[in-house]
C-alpha cells in the first residue's frame, strides 16, 4: 500500500493554454512545494485560431491543430511541473451515452473583451454534452485522485467563453457528485473535496500592473503581431474581465517571481495562441503575452486564491506560505494503467495515470548557470562578464589620471563600471549585473594584490582606496535603479 501526499490539487480547464494563462503560476508554486499536481483538459481546442503565419494551415485542419494543441499542452505542464494529465473525454466510463470526443464548442465576440457561445458548435462540441454526463466523468477523476483542492474557471469563464462557463458548472457538479455516497461511479470510494478554487485576479492589482505595462510599452515602439496588427494594452481604467475580482473576495496572494521563468516558458510553448511573451521585472508583474485579439497584457507578479462560497482555502494558502524555495517531490503514489470500476483503495486509491499527450514529469531544476543563460542569453551572459573585466581593468589602470589635480582618472572609472553594471543588467537581467560586479571586483582585487610592489594600484593611497572601494558601489547602484527604467528590455526574451 503506497501512501498520498498529503496535499493534492487537481486543475480543470477548458482548452490547452488555459491552464498556463489562468493559473500557471499557481501550478508551479504548488508543485514547487511538494503539492501532487494533476490537470484535466475538457477538450483539445481545435478550433483555437492560430498566430504563426507559417502554422495557419493548422486553422484549417482541427484534427492536425488538435495534436499541435496537445503537444504544446505536454510541453508546457512539464515546464510547470505537473505530475500528471488526463483529456476528460479519456476517461473510460459512461461509452455510449457520450461522444468518444469533445470538441472544442467555438466561440463568437458579443462586444470586444465578451464572448459568446458560436453558431455552428457541432453535435459533439462540450457545450452540447450534458453537464451531468460530463460531470459524472470528472467526478471519476476525483475519486481516484482524492484532491484536497481542485482548481476551475470562475463562473463567468474569464471573457464569456462558452466551454469555460461550462466547466465551471461541470466541475462544481463533479465535486457534488463525488461526494455523493449513492453514486456508485464503479465502487470507488467517496471523496468530498475539502476546497474549491476559482481562478481569479485581484482588480486593483491588475489594473496597477496594466498602467505599468501601458508605461514600459509607451518608451518603446510599437510591437506588431505577425499579421502586422498593432499590440495594445488594455486601458487601465477600463472593464476588466470576470477574473478580476475585488480584494474582499480574495483568499490570499502569493509572490510568483520564484517560478516566473518556469510559467513564461510554459505560456511560449502555445505557441499557436499566445504571442509577444517576455520577461518584465516590474513592480506589479514578471512578463506580458497576447493573444490573438491583439490585446498586450501582463503576467502578474503575485498568484491570487480565490474560494468558492463555502470553500476554505487556508490548507493549501499555508503550504505555499511555507514553502521554502526547496523543490520537494511528493510521496510515491502507485501507477493505475487506466481509470477502471475497480473498488478504491479506501487508505488512498491511485492517481490519474499520465495520458497520451498529457503532462511528463516535472520539468528539472536548471543549475545557477542554466538560469542566467536562460534568462540573458549566451551571448548576454558572455557580455556582462566581459565588461566587468574590461571595465575593473581599465580603471584600475587609469584610476590615479589626473588632470590639473582634478581626479578625472577615477571618476571616468568608476563612470565605466557603472554603465558597465547598467549594461549587464538591461541585457541579462539581475544574473548578468551580478557576473560583471563580480568580474569588477575580482579584476581590481587581481590586479591590487597579485602583483606586490607593483605601480598599478597603491594601495596606501587615498585614491586607491576610493578606487577599490567605489567600483562595488558603483555596481550596487546599478542594482538600486528602478526596474521600470529597463522596461521589457531588462531580460533578453527566451528562445
Amino acid at each position: 500500500m503506497t501512501t498520498q501526499p498529503e496535499h493534492r490539487l487537481l486543475a480543470v480547464f477548458a482548452h490547452p493554454d488555459d491552464e498556463t494563462i489562468g493559473a500557471g503560476g499557481l501550478l508551479a508554486l504548488a508543485a514547487r512545494a511538494g503539492v501532487d499536481v494533476s490537470v484535466v483538459t475538457c477538450t483539445r481546442g481545435e478550433r483555437g485560431e492560430v498566430i504563426p503565419p507559417d502554422l495557419a494551415h493548422l486553422a484549417e485542419d482541427p484534427e492536425q491543430l488538435a495534436l499541435r494543441r496537445e503537444a504544446e499542452l505536454s510541453a508546457a505542464l512539464a515546464e510547470l511541473g505537473v505530475h500528471r494529465h488526463l483529456f476528460l473525454d479519456q476517461v473510460p466510463a459512461l461509452e455510449g451515452q457520450r461522444p468518444t470526443r469533445f470538441a472544442d464548442s467555438g466561440m463568437r465576440w458579443v462586444r470586444p473583451g465578451l464572448a459568446g457561445p458560436s453558431a455552428d458548435a457541432s453535435g459533439d462540441a462540450f457545450t452540447a454534452l450534458d453537464v451531468d454526463v460530463a460531470a459524472h466523468l470528472l467526478a471519476v477523476v476525483v475519486r481516484h485522485v482524492r484532491p484536497t483542492a481542485v482548481l476551475t474557471e470562475e463562473p463567468g469563464g474569464g471573457y464569456g467563453h462558452p466551454d469555460h462557463v461550462h466547466a465551471h458548472r461541470v466541475t462544481s457538479r463533479a465535486v457534488e457528485i463525488a461526494a455523493d455516497a449513492a453514486e456508485p461511479l464503479g465502487g470507488l470510494a467517496p471523496w468530498q473535496v475539502p476546497t474549491v478554487l476559482w481562478v481569479a485576479q485581484e482588480e486593483s492589482h491588475l489594473r496597477a500592473a496594466l498602467a505599468e505595462l501601458a508605461d514600459v510599452t509607451g518608451r518603446h515602439e510599437p510591437r506588431h503581431a505577425p499579421d502586422g496588427t498593432v499590440l495594445s494594452v488594455p486601458d487601465p481604467g477600463g472593464e476588466l474581465s470576470s477574473l478580476a475580482a475585488p480584494a474582499a473576495a480574495i483568499t490570499a496572494s502569493f509572490d510568483v517571481r520564484p517560478v516566473a521563468e518556469q510559467v513564461l516558458a510554459a505560456l511560449r510553448h502555445h505557441s499557436t495562441q499566445v504571442q509577444a511573451v517576455a520577461p518584465i521585472d516590474g513592480r506589479a508583474l514578471v512578463g506580458q503575452l497576447a493573444l490573438s485579439n491583439a490585446a498586450l497584457v501582463p503576467v502578474l507578479d503575485r498568484v491570487h486564491l480565490r474560494a468558492a462560497p463555502g470553500s476554505d482555502a487556508s490548507a493549501l494558502a499555508a503550504v505555499l506560505a511555507d514553502d521554502d524555495g526547496v523543490t520537494r517531490v511528493p510521496a510515491p503514489v502507485a501507477p493505475a494503467p487506466v481509470l477502471s470500476g475497480e473498488q478504491a483503495d479506501p487508505a488512498g486509491p491511485s492517481p490519474v495515470p499520465a495520458a497520451t499527450g498529457g503532462a511528463a514529469e516535472p520539468a528539472p531544476r536548471r543549475g545557477v548557470l542554466g538560469r542566467l543563460v536562460t534568462t540573458g542569453g549566451t551571448v548576454g551572459v558572455l557580455v556582462s562578464l566581459l565588461a566587468g573585466l574590461v571595465m575593473g581593468a581599465l580603471g584600475t589602470v587609469v584610476h590615479r589620471f589626473t588632470l590639473e589635480d582634478l581626479p578625472v582618472g577615477i571618476v571616468l572609472g568608476l563612470a565605466g563600471v557603472l554603465a558597465a553594471a547598467v549594461a549587464a543588467r538591461a541585457i541579462a537581467g539581475g544574473g548578468g549585473l551580478l557576473l560583471a560586479a563580480l568580474a569588477v571586483v575580482g579584476t581590481t582585487q587581481a590586479m591590487a594584490f597579485l602583483r606586490p610592489g607593483g605601480d598599478v594600484l597603491v594601495t596606501n593611497e587615498a585614491i586607491s582606496y576610493a578606487w577599490l572601494f567605489g567600483a562595488p558601489i558603483a555596481c550596487v547602484t546599478a542594482a538600486l535603479l528602478p526596474a521600470r527604467w529597463f522596461g521589457d528590455h531588462s531580460r533578453r526574451r527566451r528562445t
